[in-house]
C-alpha cells in the first residue's frame, strides 16, 4: 500500500520522495497543485490534492494508505492538524518532522501538535532536525552570494546543524522499518559552529572572504522586511534565533548516527559539495 508524503515539494519531501522511490516504494504525494507537481517532477508516484486549508482533501488522501509522513503548515497549524488527525486513527505508521528549536518548548504550536499526535495513539514517530545546512545555499545564500557575508541575529551561539539528506533517509527508514513507532528524534550532525567558523568554512572552500555580521533582533526585522518579507515572518525568524542564542542548538545527539548506522553529513563536506553554489 502507499506511502502519502505530505509536503513533498517541501526541503524534507523532496528528498525523501527520491529516497523511497529507489527502495522501490509505492508512493501517493499529496500536494496543492497535482498537475503542476506532476508535469515538473516527473515522478514514478501518484498524486493527489491536499491542502490544510481545505479539509474536504483531508480523507481522499490519507484513507487511501497506512503509512503517511507530514510537516505542518505555517499559518494556525493546531486546529487543522488535529482535524487531520481525526481522519488518520487507521494509520499503521505516521511520521511528524517537528523542529529542534520549537517542538520541545511549551507553549509553541509544534509543540502542541506533538502532544496532539501522542495523545491520538496513533502509532507515530517524532523527528526534531535542526537547522538545515541547505540554508546557507538557500535564503542564506543570497546574502553570502550577493555581500560575501552571512547577516543573522545568531550573536555567537553554536548550531549543530543537519544536512536534509540525511532527515529524508531517517524519515524513510520509520516509514519502511518497525521499531520507530513512539520515538522523538533529535536530528543533528556530531559538530556544532558558531556563525563566524562557518564563514571561516565558506570563505576557504570558495577563495575569498565571507565575514559573518551579527545583527540585532530589531534590525534585523527592518532588513528582511525591505527584502520582501513579511513581519510576521521576520519576527518568527527572529524568535527562532533567540532560541538558538540561548544554546537549544548547540547540543549534538547521536540518534542519525543510531538509525542510519553511519555518521551524520559533515558541515566542512557539505560547504565544500556545494561550493559553486556559494559562488
Amino acid at each position: 500500500m502507499a506511502i502519502l508524503i505530505i509536503g513533498a515539494t517541501g526541503n524534507i519531501g523532496r528528498h525523501l520522495v527520491d529516497t523511497l522511490l529507489e527502495s522501490r516504494q509505492q508512493l501517493l504525494l499529496g500536494v496543492r497543485e497535482p498537475e503542476k507537481a506532476r508535469a515538473t517532477w516527473k515522478h514514478h508516484a501518484s498524486y493527489i490534492h491536499f491542502d490544510f486549508s481545505e479539509p474536504e482533501t483531508f480523507e481522499p488522501a490519507v484513507g487511501a494508505v497506512e503509512r503517511c509522513f507530514f510537516i505542518a503548515p505555517h499559518d494556525d497549524p493546531v486546529p487543522s492538524v488535529e482535524l487531520f488527525l481525526q481522519h488518520a486513527k487507521h494509520l499503521k505508521q505516521l511520521t511528524f518532522s517537528s523542529g529542534r528549536t520549537t517542538g520541545g518548548v511549551e507553549g509553541k504550536p509544534l509543540h502542541t501538535i506533538e502532544q496532539r499526535i501522542w495523545d491520538s495513539f496513533i502509532p507515530a514517530t517524532i523527528l526534531r532536525p535542526g537547522w538545515f545546512m541547505q540554508n546557507f545555499t538557500g535564503w542564506i545564500g543570497d546574502d553570502i552570494r550577493e555581500e560575501r557575508k552571512i547577516i543573522l541575529p545568531a550573536g555567537d551561539a553554536k548550531t549543530a546543524f543537519i544536512d536534509v539528506r540525511d532527515i529524508a533517509e531517517v524519515a524513510a527508514l520509520t516509514l519502511i522499518h518497525g521499531g520507530h513507532t513512539g520515538h522523538t528524534y533529535e536530528l543533528v550532525s556530531d559538530e556544532a559552529f558558531d556563525h563566524y567558523q562557518v564563514a571561516e568554512m565558506i570563505s576557504r572552500a570558495i577563495g575569498e572572504k565571507v565575514e559573518y555580521q551579527p545583527m540585532g533582533p530589531l534590525d534585523y526585522i527592518k532588513r528582511m522586511m525591505k527584502k520582501g518579507w513579511s513581519r510576521d515572518v521576520a519576527e518568527h525568524t527572529v524568535e527562532l534565533y533567540r532560541l538558538v542564542m540561548e544554546g537549544r542548538e548547540e547540543e549534538t545527539t547521536a540518534d542519525v548516527e543510531d538509525i542510519l548506522e553511519r555518521k551524520p553529513r559533515r558541515l566542512q563536506d557539505f560547504i565544500e559539495e556545494y561550493k559553486e553554489a556559494l559562488k
